[in-house]
C-alpha cells in the first residue's frame, strides 16, 4: 500500500469511515444487480417533494415514470426552487461544481458532504477496475491547472494541453519518463495524439493503466493507445454535477452502469419511454444522493445504446455517443451515429486527428491534420455514401483542432441545426 492511500485511509477510519462504507456498499450493488436502487429512488423522490419547491408540485404523480424529464434550461429557470428547505440557509458553504459549458452556459451545482464522499468513492471505485489505486502517480492531461500543492497532495503531475503538436508530445513524454509516471488520466484526444506521436517515432510507452475523460474515445484511439502504451485504456463516463455515470470495460466492449448511486434511464428521442437493446436513446439521470439540490429524471444530453438489460434495468452501454447537439444528420435530416462518422477514416492511417462538422443542410467540414498525404477523392465518397450523394464535402488541412472553452476537442460539431 502506497504512503499517500495509507494516510488517506486512516484518516477516513478516525473520521467515519465513509470512504470504506461506500466502497463496500458499491462492491455489494453492482455484486448483486442493485438491490438498494429501487427504495432510493423512493426515498429521494420523497425527499424532494418534501423539501423542494419545485418538486412538491409532484404530489399528484402516482408513478415516477410520469414524472417528467428535464433539462439544463428548466433548472436555470427555476433555480432557487430546487434547493433544498434544510440547506437553504448554509448552501454557500457547501462544495459547488460548475460544469464547462462545452455545449452551453456554464451552470453551479450544490452537494451536500454525503453527496460529495459519493463522487470521491465512485473515482476510486471505478478506477481500480483500471489500474488506478489511492494515491498512485499519474499524469493528468487536460486544460485546466491545478495548485503545486493540489499536485503533491495527489501525487499528481500536470501536464496542460496547448497545442497537440509533436513539440508538445515530445515534451510530455519527457516529463512522463522523468517522473516515473505510469497511470494516464486526461482527454483521449491529448493520449491518442501522444500515442500517435509514440507510434511514429517507433516508441512502445508500457503504461499500468490509461484512464479518459470528458470526450468520447473512438475505437481508432483505443487501438492507437493501446499499441503505444501497451494498455487498454478505458473511458469513463462522469459529469461534474453527478460523478461517475459509468466506466467502460477493459474489453472496449460495454460500459458499466452505475445504477447503485444514480437511477439512469435510456429514453426514446422522441418520447419518454424506454428503448430496447441497441436502440440509441437519450442518457436520463436521477441522482439518489443530492439532498441539497435533488435532480430527478434530468437529461444529459448525451446519447447511449442498452447493451445489457436486467430486470427491467439497463446495467450496461454499448457506449456513449456524445452530445445530441452535436449529432450529424444527413441530407434528408436522419440523424447519424457518430461512430459513422468516426468509422468513415478507419482506412486513413495518416490522419493524426479530425474534426467532422455540419454546416448547412448539405454541407460539411471536415478539418484533419495528416502526416502524409491522404486521398480526398476517397473520403468525401465515403461521406456521400453515409450521408447523401448530394453531400457536400470540404476537406480543410489544419495544423491545430481549435479546443473550446472548456479545452475540449470534440470530433463531432453540429453548427447548423439548433436544437
Amino acid at each position: 500500500m502506497n504512503l499517500r492511500k495509507l494516510v488517506y485511509i486512516t484518516k477516513d477510519q478516525l473520521k467515519n469511515g465513509t470512504l470504506r462504507e461506500n466502497l463496500a456498499d458499491l462492491t455489494s450493488q453492482f455484486n448483486h444487480v442493485f438491490p438498494a436502487q429501487s427504495s432510493r429512488v423512493e426515498a429521494i423522490t420523497q425527499y424532494a417533494i418534501k423539501n423542494t419547491l419545485y418538486y412538491n408540485t409532484y404530489k399528484k404523480y402516482n408513478d415516477f415514470k410520469d414524472y417528467p424529464v428535464l433539462d439544463k434550461s428548466v433548472i436555470k429557470r427555476n433555480y432557487d426552487d430546487f434547493i433544498s428547505a434544510p440547506y437553504k440557509e448554509c448552501i454557500d458553504s457547501l462544495h459547488k461544481v460548475t460544469t464547462s459549458g462545452s455545449y452551453g452556459t456554464p451552470f453551479t451545482f450544490y452537494l451536500n458532504p454525503e453527496k460529495r464522499q459519493k463522487m470521491i468513492s465512485e473515482v476510486y471505485y471505478f478506477g481500480r477496475k483500471s489500474n488506478f489505486d489511492l494515491g498512485s502517480k499519474h499524469a493528468y492531461i487536460v486544460s485546466k491547472k491545478k495548485s503545486k500543492i493540489s499536485q503533491v497532495i495527489q501525487n499528481q503531475v500536470m501536464i496542460t494541453v496547448d497545442k497537440l503538436d509533436d513539440k508538445w508530445c515530445k515534451e510530455a513524454v519527457k516529463r512522463l519518463k522523468k517522473q516515473n509516471v505510469m497511470i494516464l488520466i486526461g482527454y483521449p484526444s491529448a493520449i491518442s495524439r501522444l500515442a500517435f506521436y509514440l507510434s511514429k517515432n517507433n516508441i512502445v510507452f508500457p503504461m499500468d493503466g490509461v484512464i479518459t475523460i470528458s470526450e468520447v474515445l473512438t475505437d481508432d484511439m483505443r487501438i492507437q493507445i493501446e499499441k503505444s502504451f501497451n494498455c487498454p485504456p478505458a473511458s469513463r463516463y462522469s459529469s461534474e454535477e453527478f460523478g461517475v455515470l459509468a466506466n467502460q470495460d477493459l474489453s472496449g466492449d460495454f460500459f458499466w452502469l452505475n445504477q447503485s448511486n444514480y437511477l439512469i434511464e435510456i429514453l426514446a428521442l422522441d418520447s419518454n419511454k424506454d428503448v430496447s437493446i441497441g436502440e440509441l436513446g437519450r442518457i436520463v439521470v436521477t441522482d439518489l444522493f443530492n439532498h441539497s439540490m435533488p435532480i430527478l429524471r434530468y437529461d444529459t444530453g448525451d446519447l447511449a445504446k442498452p447493451f445489457e438489460v436486467t430486470n427491467g434495468m439497463v446495467t450496461k452501454i454499448e457506449s456513449v455517443e456524445g452530445r445530441r447537439l452535436a449529432t450529424i444528420r444527413d441530407i434528408n435530416g436522419k440523424e447519424i451515429s457518430s461512430f459513422s462518422i468516426n468509422g468513415a477514416l478507419r482506412e486513413s492511417k495518416d490522419i493524426i486527428q479530425f474534426q467532422f462538422s455540419q454546416e448547412g443542410k448539405v454541407e460539411y467540414l471536415l478539418k484533419v491534420i495528416i502526416d502524409k498525404p491522404i486521398d480526398k477523392s476517397y473520403i468525401i465518397n465515403v461521406y456521400q455514401n453515409i450521408l447523401g450523394s448530394e453531400a457536400l464535402i470540404n476537406i480543410e488541412f489544419v495544423d491545430e483542432i481549435p479546443a473550446q472553452r472548456s479545452g475540449k476537442r470534440p470530433y463531432i460539431l453540429q453548427n447548423y441545426y439548433d436544437e
